[in-house]
């Protein structure tokens, strides 16, 4: 029997949307691979979950993005958050930042002279590993560009940290899901309806 490859993502409004971006001027600089001590799915729960945790978990981040504008869209099958930068005049994080996910483990993140992709891939039921790959547009000095994944890598850090403190909440006995907040959990709703719809047909 010869089966039909499953259809690629339709992905045209991202591409539109990173080509404004210009990403197309951007070198390749580093990876960098993550082990967490979590499900895949609570990395990207993380993710999606719109902005919410960056106020309280990512201080130094937060200041230099106005949070007021944190917009989510979602798509077929991937969803993009936006949010404009602060009045800090920021370099690394430039006037718009991007951070688009496409299902089920793919993040592309745009912002400033720079992008990050990450990827996640279960290990077991409780851990996984998080994949990254920096670009910087070709005019970046190599001190900025230090400067830079530096700060990118301490947003990754305190990502790990909130991912890997909910996976040991979700264990204890007392762990009862809550209800999406719909103003700002659409993405993260999005995501576990496409996985239901694969589980189900699996």
């Amino acid at each position: 029997n010869i089966q039909q490859a499953a259809p690629p993502p339709k992905l045209a409004e991202l591409e539109q949307r990173l080509a404004a971006m210009h990403w197309q001027n951007l070198r390749y600089v580093k990876s960098q691979s993550y082990t967490l001590e979590c499900n895949w799915k609570v990395f990207v729960d993380n993710y999606l979950d719109g902005g919410y945790h960056v106020g309280h978990l990512h201080k130094n981040l937060a200041s230099k993005i106005d949070l007021e504008t944190y917009h989510t869209e979602t798509f077929d099958n991937f969803s993009i958050q936006s949010v404009s930068g602060g009045h800090t005049n920021d370099i690394r994080l430039g006037a718009d930042a991007l951070y688009a996910w496409v299902y089920p483990n793919l993040m592309i993140n745009r912002y400033g002279p720079m992008l990050d992709i990450n990827t996640v891939t279960p290990l077991t039921p409780t851990t996984c590993i998080v994949d990254f790959d920096w670009y910087f547009d070709t005019s970046c000095e190599n001190d900025f560009i230090a400067q830079a994944i530096k700060e990118s890598q301490q947003v990754q850090d305190e990502d790990i940290a909130i991912c890997e403190s909910l996976q040991v909440g979700m264990g204890s006995s007392h762990y009862l899901p809550g209800p999406y907040a719909p103003n700002i959990e659409h993405a993260k709703y999005h995501f576990h309806q496409l996985l239901a719809a694969d589980y189900t047909e699996a």
